[in-house]
């Protein structure tokens, strides 16, 4: 039934037309013609309205009540001169007659009943648009104020940062300042991911973090790449990893590249158990990294972070180069 109330807001959007209404009507009335076309030739006049009923009601839930009442009108009509003794006459005996009137009463109260049931749910369809509408903007307005409540604290962090004489501690609020901005960053891709919002595209959130950290801290002689299949995560997911990515290419730019050139790369890839990310870097490596504070609180929070997502985390050397960091992350979580 619900099917067929949505064909006719797909047939018009709209209040149908007179001539969507014929159209529908006679196709009703085709389809009834044939019916008793097919009945007469094994039992001809046998039950008369057999077929005009159920395709006056479809005629009335498609079009509406003037096409059900177009419809009833013709198929009795035919039904009188062609079925009804006389055959081909409009003369009619009066027991006949009454049958005749008392399904046209029985046609034009069904058409009402199904015209005034179509109607209602189309208002009801049109109000539940109405709302979800609303509650749709009202979720963005929502998310909009608390992307923004990140966005200015994470500017009075950075704003500390600048005007803090030690450089440890100007690294430490520029830190929290990234944390911050990633947390930001998910609400704008939930609202694009999922019509659920619920889910975020895991690849445009990290490409997302990628440009971030590219404006903000990396120098001209850092290259950040990144290569991601697309894959659709919940967004608390989302957000945990994409703080362990920040930590990991922050970390990277702070202490594996002393002389201010090197490369970083990120890949996202689906297993059959999950999602693998990882991070490397062709810089100094672990071993010979300088000694700073918050390159160690950095590694503890990623790795806080992947208890949370029942994630297995990796920090080893590099592997496709000589020299270099290599980060992994795989999450095991059904992917989409």
């Amino acid at each position: 039934m619900t099917a067929i109330v949505d064909l006719s807001l797909r047939l018009a959007g709209r209040k149908p037309d007179l001539t969507a209404d014929l159209l529908v009507a006679a196709a009703a009335i085709g389809l009834a013609a044939s019916g008793r076309l097919i009945v007469d030739i094994f039992a001809p006049g046998v039950a008369p309205y057999a077929f005009v009923f159920p395709f006056i009601i479809l005629a009335s839930l498609v079009a509406g009540m003037r096409a059900g009442l177009i419809a009833a009108a013709v198929c009795q009509l035919l039904i009188w001169y062609f079925v009804v003794p006389e055959p081909r006459s409009f003369v009619i005996v009066t027991k006949d007659a009454i049958g005749l009137l008392v399904s046209s009463f029985s046609l034009v109260l069904a058409v009402c009943v199904i015209s005034a049931f179509r109607s209602t749910a189309l208002r009801l369809r049109e109000e539940e648009r109405r709302h979800v509408e609303f509650l749709s903007l009202a979720l963005r307005e929502v998310d909009h104020r608390t992307r923004n409540n990140f966005q200015i604290a994470a500017s009075l962090l950075i704003s500390r940062a600048m005007s803090h004489a030690d450089p440890d501690v100007q690294s430490e609020f520029r830190a929290a300042a990234g944390r911050l901005q990633s947390l930001a960053a998910v609400y704008s891709n939930l609202a694009l991911s999922s019509a659920d919002l619920t889910n975020v595209l895991l690849h445009d959130h990290l490409r997302d973090v990628c440009d971030r950290i590219r404006e903000a801290m990396l120098p001209p002689g850092i290259t950040l790449s990144l290569d991601a299949e697309p894959i659709q995560v919940p967004a608390k997911t989302a957000v945990a990893i994409a703080l362990i990515v920040n930590e990991a290419i922050t970390n990277a730019a702070k202490h594996a590249f002393p002389d201010g050139l090197g490369e970083i790369a990120l890949w996202l890839r689906r297993e059959k158990d999950g999602l693998v990310v990882t991070i490397e870097d062709n810089g100094v490596g672990r071993s010979d990294a300088p000694s700073e504070k918050g390159h160690g609180s950095g590694a503890s929070l990623m790795r806080l972070l992947a208890r949370s997502l029942s994630a297995t985390l990796d920090i080893s050397a590099a592997s496709t180069i000589d020299r270099g960091t290599r980060c992994e992350l795989r999450v095991p979580i059904p992917v989409n």
